[in-house]
């Protein structure tokens, strides 16, 4: 019975066929060149076919009908490709003919789409996404895809990047529920001693388990190792006071660089410097909460006339100034080391509730004082730089807004006294709604159509970790338990662009031959 489709598949009279007309003439100038270099090679045909829709038709099916109406490839070699795209659905799939699925494997049609393809197609340029997948086909046709490190691997930018897609979340959850129910299977099997147990049985079950997560769930396994190594790192750093913890934390540490640059491939200097910040953080946290070292640094503050957070807090706006030399000895703008060493030291500030008990009129006007700088600098600027006044107005706000969010919400977790569970949590949902608002003021204003209730709950939880941490500080200080928060958030956006185009086709002098397919190559989305 013939299948019948609500889009009727065209039958190809050229090796391009651009219903979209995203491609320009130099462009297709540029793929007829490489498909005729193909074709006079290999013998093989590759044509092209970009729709704007499917209008509901399955991908794969009606991809495979164009590919066999049009008879793309020699008859009896059966060696025809169909690079088949679907601009409105974000689609796109390789048909590859019996011929050549030996040749142009489904494997191989994968990594074209996943790591050439897509990639390009995401950043909004479908032309050259389509240029360098029919490069990587010429490449695997001329039998030299060797040449290509994007056709040697599944996951060209690491493991961990090409873990991160939407699926992980669901199968974090499909696997915790194999792991529970392996559990209650394992203590049901041994309860009673219906199965005596044995070290080799126990390892042999929990091998299957666990066997079968990494073939199935992959994604799900690299998380809970991440999730593992997070948790061995904190012991390390919280859970054992011996000298040798010390050395210990570092190196576990110091064993995320490599792992990191195994995983996502991120430039090594890069991992080095966030590496170092939150390995800082964390060990100044643990040498906080060594009441021996903590007594020696009061005692050390006291003699130069600070307490023990304002030597801090002094220290880190020292060390702050670095940015301005930097940037100075860069020959960066003045009006933008003015404006990010003055958000630097008003944040580190801020951050110091005695600066408000004590010093909160000084603030203000050392504020206030600081803003008539940078409007002076703005103003006037063009005629002392002698510059044109470029100024990135998105990044400034969002600065700012960062600011003001993160010296609110400290203010209003030290400001805000309470004594039970329930009004903590109060108190804790009243700081995250203010950052929710804080880091959507673009939409309360009308300026963006963003908006995100993550930046609440991500917050809140934020706000119970870091008082998790408190807490330690507090018991292992002897001292009776109170309420404190500090935090800082974060909020992502997503910003979306969209393309029109235009309805227009291109053909070629070339028709398709008798070629067979039977449904090899690849299909993916973007």
């Amino acid at each position: 019975m013939t299948p019948v489709f609500a889009k009727e598949p065209k039958l190809l009279t050229s090796p391009i066929t651009d219903e979209v007309g995203i491609l320009s003439s130099t462009q297709i100038t540029h793929l007829q060149s490489v498909i005729s270099e193909i074709e006079s090679k290999t013998g093989a045909q590759v044509f092209l076919y970009i729709i704007e829709s499917l209008e509901g038709e399955n991908l794969e099916t009606y991809s495979l009908q164009v590919a066999e109406q049009s008879k793309i490839g020699q008859k009896g070699k059966d060696n025809g490709v169909l690079v088949f795209l679907s601009v409105g659905d974000r689609k796109v799939r390789i048909e590859v003919g019996y011929g050549l699925e030996e040749t142009l494997t489904d494997v191989l049609c994968s990594r074209i789409i996943k790591n050439i393809m897509i990639p390009e197609f995401k950043k909004g340029d479908i032309p050259n996404g389509i240029l360098h997948g029919y490069d990587a086909i010429a490449l695997i046709l001329f039998g030299d895809a060797d040449s290509n490190p994007n056709l040697q691997t599944n996951y060209p930018d690491g493991i961990g990047a090409a873990f991160s897609n939407d699926n992980t979340v669901t199968n974090i959850g499909i696997s915790i529920v194999v792991i529970v129910v392996a559990g209650i299977v394992y203590f049901l099997l041994t309860d009673g001693k219906k199965f005596k147990r044995k070290i080799w049985l126990d390892v042999f079950y929990g091998g299957i388990v666990v066997s079968g997560l990494i073939y199935f769930l992959p994604d799900a396994v690299f998380y809970f190792f991440c999730f593992g190594m997070i948790a061995f790192n904190l012991y390390l750093l919280y859970g054992r006071w011996e000298w040798f913890s010390y050395p210990l934390s570092i190196l576990s540490l110091l064993f995320w660089i490599p792992f990191l640059q195994f995983s996502f491939h991120t430039e090594w200097i890069v991992l080095f410097w966030i590496i170092g910040v939150i390995g800082s953080i964390l060990l100044v946290i643990k040498l906080a909460l060594d009441d021996e070292l903590l007594t020696s640094y009061k005692e050390f503050a006291k003699k130069l006339g600070f307490t023990g957070s304002g030597l801090f807090f002094h220290t880190l706006a020292t060390l702050s100034l670095w940015f301005s030399v930097v940037s100075f000895l860069n020959q960066e703008s003045i009006f933008y080391i003015v404006y990010y060493q003055g958000l630097i030291l008003f944040t580190l500030y801020g951050f110091s509730i005695s600066v408000f008990q004590n010093h909160a009129i000084r603030y203000g006007v050392s504020f206030l004082l600081w803003l008539s700088v940078i409007f002076g600098f703005y103003f006037y600027r063009p005629s002392i730089e002698n510059t044109p006044q470029l100024i990135d107005y998105n990044t400034l706000f969002q600065s700012f807004q960062w600011f003001c969010c993160l010296v609110l919400g400290f203010v209003l977790a030290k400001s805000i006294h309470v004594k039970s569970w329930k009004t903590r949590s109060l108190k804790y949902g009243l700081i995250s709604l203010v950052w929710t608002f804080g880091f959507s003021i673009e939409r309360i204003l009308g300026f963006s159509d963003h908006f995100s209730i993550a930046i609440f709950f991500f917050s809140y939880f934020t706000l119970l970790i870091l008082h998790f941490f408190y807490t330690i500080w507090e018991e292992s200080d002897g001292s009776s338990y109170s309420s404190y928060s500090t935090s800082s958030s974060s909020s992502s956006s997503y910003t979306s662009s969209s393309s029109s185009y235009r309805s227009s086709s291109s053909s070629s002098s070339s028709g398709g031959g008798g070629g067979s397919f039977g449904g090899g190559g690849s299909s993916g989305s973007w």
